[in-house]
């Protein structure tokens, strides 16, 4: 897994035949939305009757994004020569042409979507989609706040980060439970149940519940307590978006999500300390890691991440205890 100094790839890249977020569905609106998942320029837009639609964000004629264009008649307008392109990246309308010269076959890339759970969702895969985005269990049910950070670090570093249990009472200081407890009686001997399958990694204690999903969720909680929702989009080489939703209380009637451009102030903890990290990655490679017990719960993630690249169906499942101070 080590890396060069001068590597231009993720050590750890996420599947690609995947649905990702794209952007909140509240913040796609009259206007187009540019976005990079796995290093592809996208833009996204509504059409005509609203619903979101992704192409490759590049005009065909001269190259200019097509992001920075408006939104006609539900098409994206390139803002060079007024090139239009409908939701399937069909070219519908050049202005130059005259009323006896057709459209040539002119075509941009288009990204299946799905509207699903507060989010715009896309598949970057060049197989066909599977199924739809992995639900967010009783979303309907309970209002929530949400936004999104860009991290200067590889998507698996806060996928490992939320999946860690050891690292709360030093890196949240009058925050996290977990600091309040050690704070309080120091660190005791705790049991923690980890379960892995070909998709997904479950960590259980008393207090705690964590999971990962394939390909980049982190749920932190549960039920109707807390609960953080996390996904990690990688974006360019050691860079993700962390798009978060944080559980609020249950509601009547399914309302969208709260918008918040602010950071949390437990998520800045963590980005200080995995841009930190991806820096070293970075200049020395991963071949100086050392592992011990309590790190059971991240490399359980690496693992299921590399399954998925060698064997898609695998159907293998793992069931271990971990015992550790906390």
């Amino acid at each position: 897994m080590t890396l060069s100094p001068d590597a231009k790839a993720d050590r750890v890249p996420l599947p690609r035949n995947a649905w990702y977020v794209g952007t909140a569905s509240t913040q796609l609106r009259e206007v187009p939305v540019a976005i990079v998942i796995h290093g592809l320029p996208i833009v996204l837009f509504r059409d005509v009757d609203g619903h979101p639609r992704a192409l490759h964000d590049r005009c065909p004629h001269r190259g200019v994004a097509l992001s920075l264009g408006a939104i006609t008649k539900g098409m994206v307008a390139c803002p060079y020569h007024g090139w239009r392109f409908d939701g399937a990246g069909h070219c519908r309308h050049i202005p130059s042409l005259r009323g006896d010269q057709a459209i040539k076959d002119i075509l941009v890339r288009a990204y299946p979507t799905v509207e699903q759970d507060g989010y715009v969702w896309l598949w970057t895969g060049e197989e066909e989609p599977r199924d739809r985005p992995l639900a967010i269990e009783g979303f309907a049910h309970f209002q929530w706040l949400q936004g999104a950070t860009d991290l200067a670090c590889e998507a698996i570093l806060p996928i490992e980060n939320n999946l860690d249990i050891c690292h709360a009472a030093f890196t949240h200081p009058n925050l996290h439970p977990q600091w309040f407890r050690v704070q309080a009686v120091g660190f005791v001997p705790t049991r923690y149940d980890l379960d892995m399958t070909a998709t997904n990694v479950t960590v259980r204690a008393p207090g705690t519940l964590l999971r990962f999903d394939l390909p980049d969720r982190v749920t932190v909680g549960g039920g109707e307590g807390f609960r953080l929702v996390l996904h990690h989009v990688p974006t360019a080489p050691g860079h993700c978006i962390q798009h978060w939703l944080f559980q609020r209380g249950p509601i009547a009637q399914a309302e969208p999500p709260i918008w918040s451009a602010n950071e949390p102030d437990i998520l800045a903890q963590d980005r200080l300390v995995l841009e930190s990290a991806q820096r070293a990655y970075v200049a020395e490679g991963d071949g100086f890691e050392r592992s011990v017990e309590a790190d059971a719960t991240t490399l359980a993630a690496r693992r299921v991440i590399a399954l998925a690249a060698r064997d898609p169906v695998s159907t293998t499942e793992t069931k271990r205890t971990v015992l550790v101070l906390s």
